[in-house]
């Protein structure tokens, strides 16, 4: 078993920051770093995470990739209260009310259900059910066309009350946790209108009073916003500065006034109005403007605020990716169904190749959504690190929503726009999938570094520190920007020769240098031996002896070139060196290729837990992502063109005949004027 990545003092990205002259850039990286390593301490992963093991070693177990889609199959035979509780009230038709927000009714008749307790221990209320069941409810509401109840429970459950159950004292669980399990609505108020996401930069802060508590400020640009969950008489966690000026960022839990109130009436003044955006409309976002707003001193979270974020996305983005697996099932549910009456050119339309393919792009995004949050799930609870498969789960799932709305587009045409259609309604929320909970690019970027740390840090840290080294003067101080170094190439000998003599001398002579040549000729030769095991067809593998016959070419692609990654990654460093912190284009690039492949394995592994329909979803989407690992070289020739062909006529053909899996428990929605 290899153990969880160490705590360092300094991480390698800060100081290549600080060695390139970005002081902020260091301190911002070496802030949250401490905060990822405070929440890894406080998880005590047992393994490393499942991806950095994909990469460097060692391969995870067949079963451990399998978890998930076992599970996940078992909750789907299973009878749920709360989504009985939710489909009796859309069946009544009094899910939303005549506006299209969630109605009371509905939340009432959850409350009941247990819903809004669902992961909240019995001893404060709840049912103390798993986040996995979360997943699969979160999942089934989605597909219904409850998606907002879903962003409601999942707001509520992660990053709300998941902040005291990991974070909150016993009188702050015992006082707030209890409320949230009867049914109310907890948020968490991080972003701002002047600074956004970005943890290290929010404004709003909180002095302390003459009687020891709180009084919280954030007017005009430090106003929280876009705060789902967020409502008169609600609760939130609320982030703000320790001081005007303070560096630390703490957490602070409030019941907010059942009204405004005007700073004349009691010295202190509260608004809260929505947020003004086309997206989550159905559920309560807001905008929360507080000036002298009293806080008592027992109501800070211990903790810091940005270590309590991080925490919780860990779960947030899982969730997101339930509720992109539950939307994408929708789309393709409704697409199937105008598909199979709609007479086009030559008879049905969903007899064509091309609508065959949106609708095989459709299931393939919900199945690759649903294998990646159920994997990650089944790994944080196995106590594995989801360092990076946290993070490719989110932005894959987003990405895959995207890709499923303009596939549905595509077989719907205007009906896809028409506004009764549930379909249109779901447009802004899979828009707006790809920002919230982290936005995508930068989260690939930021998973890149997380499970490539290890790595870095044991070979190329020391090497990091020669440069750092030439590029800080007698003081220790930064040299000027015109004679710093950022890397070692033969234009760096021609502009700086003393100082680029130097670190070569100093690199060439480290111990670090040759310690890494170890690690290359060590793995080196260890691909050349597994390079011999390719002899062995994929279909008589002993690895992949449990997958169908079909998907073990793609499983077997996927944990080879993820081996692959490691060089990728080291030519990049070596390449780049110090100039790799600004190079986001690589990174990302680098980040969407891990993604991709991660995604193939997931699907191949989940997808063998699953009936036939689902062996030919999969086999379609790892043919698809395929296509786009090998983007600029993969030339599609005869042999692939005919699997892909094949593949879209057996997706297209299950659910034709209705023998799909994914959509055959569901009930679709009519179209806009109806052609019958």
């Amino acid at each position: 078993m290899q153990e969880p990545a160490r705590e360092t003092k300094i991480s390698s990205t800060a100081a290549a920051f600080g060695a390139a002259g970005d002081a902020e850039g260091a301190r911002d990286i070496g802030a949250l770093d401490d905060a990822a390593s405070a929440v890894s301490r406080k998880l005590s992963a047992q393994r490393a995470g499942l991806v950095e093991r994909l990469i460097y070693g060692p391969p995870p177990e067949i079963e451990e990739l399998q978890a998930g889609g076992r599970i996940c199959a078992t909750l789907e035979k299973q009878t749920d209260p709360v989504l009985a509780a939710a489909m009796g009230v859309l069946k009544k038709g009094v899910a939303f009310t005549a506006d299209g927000k969630l109605s009371g009714e509905l939340r009432d008749a959850l409350a009941r259900a247990g819903a809004y307790g669902l992961t909240i221990p019995r001893s404060y209320g709840g049912t103390e059910a798993s986040y996995l069941r979360l997943a699969s409810i979160e999942e089934a509401l989605a597909a219904n066309g409850l998606g907002p109840l879903a962003v409601e429970l999942s707001g509520e459950l992660t990053i709300g009350a998941g902040a005291l159950l990991g974070y909150g004292s016993e009188t702050q669980r015992s006082t707030f946790l209890p409320l949230v399990a009867e049914g109310a609505l907890m948020g968490f108020a991080l972003t701002e209108v002047g600074t956004g996401i970005n943890a290290k930069k929010i404004r709003a802060y909180v002095e302390t009073d003459a009687d020891g508590n709180y009084r919280l400020f954030a007017e005009g640009a430090s106003n929280k916003l876009w705060i789902t969950n967020a409502t008169h008489g609600g609760l939130v966690a609320i982030a703000a500065r320790i001081g005007k000026t303070g560096k630390e960022l703490g957490l602070f839990v409030t019941q907010l006034p059942q009204a405004d109130v005007a700073i004349e009436e009691d010295g202190w003044e509260f608004r809260c109005e929505p947020s003004g955006v086309d997206a989550f409309t159905a559920n309560y976002n807001s905008r929360l403007h507080f000036a002298n707003y009293p806080i008592p001193a027992q109501n800070r979270i211990p903790g810091d605020g940005v270590e309590v974020l991080f925490y919780c996305l860990r779960l947030g983005r899982c969730m997101l990716a339930a509720m992109s697996a539950g939307y994408q099932r929708m789309l393709a549910r409704d697409a199937v169904h105008y598909a199979r009456e709609r007479q086009g050119v030559g008879g049905l339309v969903i007899r064509h190749e091309l609508p065959r393919l949106a609708i095989g792009r459709m299931l393939g995004g919900s199945l690759q959504a649903r294998a990646l949050a159920f994997l990650a799930l089944s790994q944080d609870e196995a106590r594995s690190d989801l360092a990076g498969l946290r993070d490719f789960t989110k932005s894959a799932a987003s990405q895959t929503a995207l890709d499923s709305m303009v596939a549905c587009e595509h077989v719907l045409g205007g009906r896809a726009f028409d506004r009764n259609s549930r379909i249109n309604a779901a447009r802004p929320n899979l828009h707006l999938f790809g920002v919230v909970e982290g936005e995508d690019e930068m989260i690939r970027m930021g998973a890149v570094r997380d499970v490539t740390q290890r790595f870095v840090e044991t070979y190329l840290a020391p090497l990091l520190g020669e440069v750092q080294a030439i590029n800080t003067d007698a003081d220790g101080n930064a040299v000027p920007e015109h004679r710093r170094l950022l890397r070692l190439g033969w234009r760096d000998f021609l502009k700086h020769p003393a100082p680029a003599f130097r670190l070569l001398l100093s690199i060439v002579t480290s111990r670090a240098a040759y310690r890494l040549l170890g690690w290359i000729a060590r793995n080196g030769c260890g691909d050349l031996l597994r390079a011999a095991g390719r002899l062995i067809p994929a279909a008589v593998h002993p690895r992949y002896r449990s997958l169908p016959r079909e998907l073990r070419p793609h499983a077997r692609f996927a944990e080879r070139e993820l081996r692959r990654i490691r060089w990728h990654h080291l030519r990049l460093s070596v390449a780049l060196q110090l100039e790799l912190t600004t190079a986001q284009v690589a990174l990302q690039r680098l980040g969407q290729r891990i993604e991709w492949l991660v995604s193939i394995l997931a699907i191949c592994h989940h997808a063998a837990t699953q009936d036939s329909s689902q062996w030919h979803i999969a086999s379609l989407q790892s043919l698809l992502l395929r296509e786009r690992v090998r983007a600029n070289s993969f030339e599609l020739g005869g042999a692939n063109l005919k699997a892909l062909r094949q593949a879209i006529g057996k997706v297209g053909l299950d659910a034709q005949e209705n023998r799909s899996s994914l959509l055959n428990t569901l009930e679709p929605q009519g179209y806009a004027h109806p052609f019958k």
